[in-house]
């Protein structure tokens, strides 16, 4: 009898289509791999930047409350402070550097005690002067100095920032600058005492670098000489065009180019949405694109209760909401978070916090400090913002 045997099918290989299908499969998860990738790799850097701004601004902190760096107390005692009888006693408003001895209030007036502003080498306020080095400083004119306070010549750098004292890392430390502080002061509420706000920002990443040369370079001038189409004097860690207010780099050749300091603008806040902030038209530092670089999405905003609030939205305000009527011209409207407080929501009365006649009734002083009138903020959205309150020793 013979025996016929058949072949053994369980050792049968893939077929053609099974190989595709899998080549198929492993494609479309690699392709969702890939899209992740991305994702966590922003998010890793963002979260390192916050770290990195974090410590830049503790390192300004550190900084700023040195009195051999800078000495708050040679700061005329006039700064900031409103007479009983003043008609500002209770703003309480954020300073930004200025060019010039004057401030420009969103508010259309003028302070009248002297503040700090961007200064040329010499010292001497002129309009831009000084706007090209970056130079911070509360020493522009005689009288922003205490006057109780004998300050000589020698001693004017405990009255002024360089820019070049403002990065972080310093330069020649071994890395590259990533960062620039910049800082703002105001009197807050509850005991008068003076207030720095500071500001941390990525220092601009298109600033050309020839071959030759470090970023460290760039921004201290520290070359022995310049080649012909190369900058001679040390380039904006950020800047902007005076004439359009835009933001760019700085090539340390077009004059128009200067440093983009801390700006400010008038809000309002109505009890009806405690999320919103309304930018009012024709209150800025005259540059239309002022508005612009506020409102954009993520932007972080500092208000004159010393919060820092992000925008994450631009609402809609249609005919039916009861704040429609506020929103005219060009104001633009924004959701913020966190979201105000009711006592924040001076709405349309704002502007009586400048009145045409003094009062003094004192209950209503209070709730006038409170209200929401002023935002700072940096045309490049900063990586950090800290509120310090100093110490003044006379």
């Amino acid at each position: 009898m013979k025996i016929v045997t058949r072949p053994n099918n369980t050792s049968r290989g893939f077929t053609l289509i099974e190989v595709l299908i899998a080549i198929l499969v492993l494609a479309i998860g690699m392709l969702g791999l890939g899209a992740i990738f991305p994702a966590v790799i922003a998010e890793q850097r963002d979260s390192f930047e916050v770290i990195e701004g974090a410590n830049t601004a503790s390192v300004a902190e550190a900084l700023i409350s040195n009195r051999e760096f800078i000495d708050f107390a040679l700061l005329s005692e006039d700064f900031g402070r409103k007479n009983e009888l003043a008609d500002e006693r209770y703003a309480y408003e954020w300073v930004v550097p200025a060019f010039g001895a004057a401030f420009p209030s969103p508010f259309g007036t003028t302070w009248t005690s002297p503040v700090p502003s961007f200064v040329d080498l010499t010292g001497i306020a002129t309009e831009f002067a000084g706007s090209e080095t970056g130079l911070w400083s509360f020493n522009s004119n005689g009288s922003t100095i205490n006057t109780t306070i004998a300050i000589a010549d020698t001693n004017r750098h405990l009255a002024q920032i360089p820019v070049s004292a403002r990065v972080f890392p310093q330069p020649y430390s071994g890395k590259d600058p990533k960062y620039v502080w910049d800082i703002a002061l105001r009197r807050e509420p509850s005991g008068d005492r003076l207030q720095a706000a500071i500001f941390v920002r990525r220092i601009d990443a298109r600033i050309r670098i020839p071959k030759e040369l470090s970023l460290s370079d760039m921004l201290t001038g520290g070359r022995f000489q310049s080649p012909a189409n190369l900058p001679g004097d040390p380039v904006l860690p950020v800047a902007l065009d005076r004439n359009n207010g835009r933001i760019g780099p700085d090539d340390g050749l077009n004059p128009d180019m200067v440093y983009a300091a801390i700006q400010t603008l008038k809000v309002e806040v109505y009890e009806e949405h405690l999320d919103w902030m309304i930018f009012k038209d024709g209150a800025g530092t005259g540059i239309d694109t002022s508005v612009g670089y506020a409102t954009k999405i993520g932007q972080k905003l500092l208000d004159n209760t010393g919060i820092v609030r992000t925008v994450v939205g631009m609402p809609r305000v249609d005919a039916s909401d009861p704040i429609f009527g506020q929103v005219t011209g060009q104001n633009r409207v924004v959701q913020v978070d966190p979201p105000f407080v009711f006592r924040n929501a001076g709405g349309a009365n704002t502007d009586d916090v400048r009145p045409d006649t003094n009062t003094t009734n004192r209950d209503f002083d209070a709730k006038r400090a409170s209200w929401v009138r002023q935002v700072i903020f940096t045309p490049r959205t900063p990586v950090t913002i800290r509120v310090v309150t100093l110490e003044e020793s006379r």
